[in-house]
């Protein structure tokens, strides 16, 4: 049964003509089987140990010696750091999570150094990743098991069964597919039950044929970047058309969901639930948004450890203070990740205990490589999503918008109008958003003809180019 779970992450890796020749195939497998065993199990586990939190606990208790024990075995560049932590005297059975804070944080550098030495498992047991850089800087490759897929999905479609979608659903995903005739904006994956949809430039001519398409296929469910989502919709009301089937769920990833966002897809689409979680390109860590809780964020035991440290590198353990994200993960170990800096930031809630099955609560979780805050002259930050009114309309006349600063006090909107709007409409936004800043920020209105994406379609919401160090 494992080595469907590789063919399962290979086909969803594979190139479009691999995937083409064996989507008829794939697309006659029960889903039962289409998932796996694996699937199944953790499935099974993740749901046990959110009703049981001595079962969590004793859980991540384990998974964590074991990723000790493995790292100290199989990698000689952890071998070492552990063996000067513990002066030479290291024991995985007896490891407790407070034993962490013996061993150093570590970063995407220390890791490009240390090179294959870092590996616990044969160079050929694993698949090489790599997130993107931001700018300028260059991306970090790193390596995953192949078998990862399946232990991922079980996590995934958890927090998206909280809001009714199963593994039999099917999907339409704004998620920046390079689809490589321009003429097809949309391709219908029959293996995996996607409708996918180009989001550059997603004209209202493309938006027509998305509609078209979703109505065809009788899809209640979207799926990707919160930005192409937000577009998509203001596309729906341009054209003033609706899918024929009311849409249940929003499934977001990879970008934090702004609150402007959730009003604009609520008014367009209606009351629709969102399945909002928390991860990295490393699977180092995996939280979802606590039910009736917005911006509140609950991370799994199972998937890995998490830590929020101060710029001391000590603990945060005051409730609402914020500190950097650090996370030891339990999901692929191939390559151990241990006590890693994910870059991302976030307000403590709860600490993780032996009493509450290890589960760490995380307000405000914010990418500091993608920051959503600008920056005021006299250095303070400002958060960018409490600048736009919840009200849609205030965007009347602008098609889409994007903050952009290199300089502090300074910000430049660019931005692109519908067919009924003009300067006037940016102005108003400069005026409105100079009004929230109390003067703290100039704005400045500057149109264009497109608002660029980044690696994979994403729109980012700031163009920040300041180096934003955290407070």
């Amino acid at each position: 049964m494992k080595s469907l779970d590789v063919l399962r992450g290979m086909y969803v890796r594979s190139p479009d003509g691999v995937k083409n020749a064996l989507r008829p195939l794939i697309s006659l497998v029960p889903t039962r089987f289409k998932f796996g065993r694996s699937y199944t199990d953790w499935r099974r586990r993740v749901e046990w140990a959110e009703k049981d939190p001595r079962y969590a606990a004793d859980q991540h208790l384990a998974a964590l010696r074991s990723l000790l024990g493995k790292a100290y075995q199989g990698s000689s560049f952890y071998r070492d750091i552990i063996g000067r932590s513990f002066s030479g005297h290291f024991d995985s059975s007896t490891f407790s999570p407070d034993d962490l804070q013996r061993l150093p944080v570590l970063n995407k550098e220390i890791l490009k150094r240390a090179g294959d030495a870092v590996l616990a498992v044969p160079r050929q047991q694993v698949d090489v990743g790599e997130t993107s850089g931001s700018n300028g800087e260059a991306g970090f490759a790193f390596y995953l098991d192949r078998d990862r897929s399946p232990r991922e999905m079980a996590f995934i479609y958890d927090v998206w069964g909280r809001i009714g979608f199963s593994e039999r659903d099917a999907r339409a995903s704004l998620r920046g597919f390079a689809l490589k005739n321009p003429e097809n904006t949309h391709d219908w994956d029959p293996a995996l039950r996607e409708l996918r949809l180009a989001v550059f430039p997603m004209t209202t001519a493309d938006v027509h044929s998305y509609v078209d398409e979703i109505d065809r296929r009788q899809i209640r469910y979207i799926y990707g970047y919160p930005s192409a989502i937000e577009l998509f919709c203001r596309r729906l009301t341009q054209i003033d058309r609706r899918p024929r089937l009311p849409i249940k769920g929003i499934l977001p990833i990879s970008e934090p969901l702004y609150e402007h966002q959730r009003e604009l897809i609520d008014d367009t689409l209606g009351p629709v639930k969102f399945a909002c979680f928390y991860g990295q390109s490393e699977k180092v860590a995996f939280a979802r948004e606590v039910e009736g809780q917005r911006d509140l964020y609950e991370f799994n035991p199972l998937y890995g450890l998490t830590e929020v440290l101060d710029d001391d590198g000590q603990q945060v353990t005051e409730p609402g203070r914020e500190g950097r994200i650090v996370a030891t993960g339990f999901l692929s170990t191939g390559m151990p990740f241990i006590r890693y800096d994910t870059g991302d930031f976030g307000e403590l809630e709860q600490r993780p205990c032996f009493g509450n099955g290890y589960r760490l609560r995380i307000r405000s979780l914010a990418p500091r490589r993608k920051p959503g805050f600008l920056v005021t002259f006299d250095g303070h930050r400002v958060v960018a999503t409490d600048l736009a009114p919840e009200n849609p309309e205030f965007f009347a006349g602008i098609s889409e918008y994007q903050f952009f600063q290199d300089r502090p006090g300074v910000v430049t909107v660019r931005y692109i109008l519908d067919g009924a709007g003009s300067l006037a409409d940016a102005e108003r936004l400069c005026r409105t958003f100079s009004a929230k800043t109390q003067g703290a920020v100039t704005f400045r209105p500057e149109e264009v003809t497109v608002i660029m994406t980044g690696r994979g379609g994403k729109r980012a919401y700031i163009d920040q180019r300041l180096k934003l160090e955290l407070s």
